[in-house]
Parts: C-alpha cells; structure tokens; sequence
C-alpha cells in the first residue's frame, strides 16, 4: 500500500511539473491530461520493492514470450508492438500505456522499432524478466 501511495504521488508531481513547464516555457495554455491506458492492478508485492526506471530500445522483427518478477509498467514513446496475453491481443503505439502484472506469461512482438520508457517494481530477489518457452 505504501507503495502505491509513493507512485501515485510521484506521477502526480510528474504531471503537475509537467504541465507547469509547459506553460513557463510558453507552450499551450489549454493542456489537459489525457487518459494513456488503464487497467486493474490486484495487488502490489509485500514488503520492500526496488522500484527502476529504465529505458528500453526493442528493434523491429523482436519477439519474446515471457513473465515479469514485478508489476511492470510501461509507456511507449516510439515505434509499435504487440502485446499477447491470456486476454487476447493489443497494439500499442507513441504515447499508449500498459502495465503487465508479475508472474503473467505474455509475448511481445515489435512491429516498428521502438523506445519505451519502463518502470519496475520488483521485490528482493525478483528478476526483471524471465524468459518462457
């Protein structure tokens, strides 16, 4: 819980610093949030997690199938993939974002080359990724 409180504060500033930059900058006046992605997080780990930030360079033609030590979120700054899951298939472009929750086996399959900007919770012990046949 402490967790998901420190994150929700951390985008929060992201957000606000965000758009007051902008306007110091003399960018649009009229900026509004707007919704990326969305999805339901049933849990967080127990205890002590190492939250990373990390960007990601997946070349076009990339493929893996795989599971994630922690909850993984991710916001796609460049390029396209596809995402496979137990609850079917999703293509995501510049500015979409998914998260992936620990333990859920999904393929990644990189249409474009792309850049992703990444952001781990993972408990002690976890890895980032584990690749699955």
């Amino acid at each position: 819980m402490r967790v998901a409180l420190v994150a929700c504060v951390a985008l929060s500033a992201g957000v606000v610093l965000g758009v007051a930059g902008n306007r110091l900058l003399g960018g649009d006046n009229d900026v509004t949030p707007a919704l990326r992605g969305e999805g339901m997080l049933t849990g967080l780990p127990d205890g002590p997690v190492t939250v990373r930030a990390e960007t990601v360079l997946l070349p076009s033609g990339y493929r893996s199938r795989h599971a994630h030590g922690g909850p993984t979120f991710n916001t796609i700054e460049s390029g396209t993939l596809e995402i496979e899951n137990e609850h079917g298939t999703n293509v995501y472009g510049p500015g979409d974002f998914f998260f992936e929750p620990a333990g859920r086996p999904h393929e990644i399959r990189v249409l474009t080359d792309a850049r992703l900007d990444v952001i781990r919770l993972l408990p002690p012990g976890a890895a980032e990724t584990t690749e699955l046949r």
